[in-house]
């Protein structure tokens, strides 16, 4: 993943929105200094200025690279169409209209690494999970339900490895997520959230 910025485009559709209406999200406010917002995603807390077009992570790790990836997702989250409630049914991304046929190759969900560092230890999967404040859920041999936005839940289904099949790691979400972002940053989304799982150091 790259640490660039995100692109003019990008920082001129946050502009253009009503504040009213960037505030509608969940995890949403204006900044403490009154210019741009601040958001909430996984547990820490970024300013982000369409003026200035930068974004800080302002709490628990100032001094952590912010790629562009993940960037243009609080970007996209801000100017998201519509701010759908949860449902409470859960889909995988083959259940999105178009998913079987985006979902493959280079847009296949970035899991691996979750597999390598916990496909044979599920209770460390889970204590990593409690830290980044998700919630136990009862699929698989572990599964951790995320919170990377308040109303955006992703849920991470491993299978430990044994004697006859090596580890996997399956993705739920909620149905909503299709009134959120379209494919490519659900893709996004994952990425994004598999790296901050196995990151190592300050969360």
């Amino acid at each position: 993943m790259s640490c660039a910025s995100p692109n003019a485009l990008h920082w001129e559709d946050l502009r253009s929105r009503p504040v009213e209406e960037v505030l509608d999200r969940g995890g949403v406010r204006i900044a403490s200094d009154g210019q741009g917002y601040e958001v909430d995603f996984l547990g820490a807390v970024y300013k982000v200025d369409a003026v200035e077009q930068r974004i800080l992570e302002i709490f628990p790790n100032p001094d952590r690279p912010l790629t562009e990836e993940f960037q243009i997702l609080l970007i996209r989250y801000l100017v998201a169409p519509n701010t759908a409630s949860v449902e409470g049914t859960e889909i995988s991304e083959k259940d999105l209209p178009g998913g079987v046929t985006f979902f493959q190759g280079p847009h296949a969900l970035h899991l691996k690494p979750i597999t390598r560092l916990y496909g044979s230890d599920p209770e460390g999967f889970e204590r990593r999970g409690l830290e980044l404040g998700a919630v136990r859920v009862p699929y698989g041999d572990r599964a951790m339900r995320f919170y990377p936005f308040p109303q955006i839940p992703v849920t991470y289904v491993l299978w430990q490895e044994d004697a006859e099949f090596p580890a996997s790691v399956s993705v739920m979400f909620d149905r909503s997520i299709g009134r959120w972002f379209e494919l490519d940053m659900i893709f996004t989304l994952v990425l994004v959230l598999t790296e901050r799982i196995v990151e190592v150091g300050p969360l």
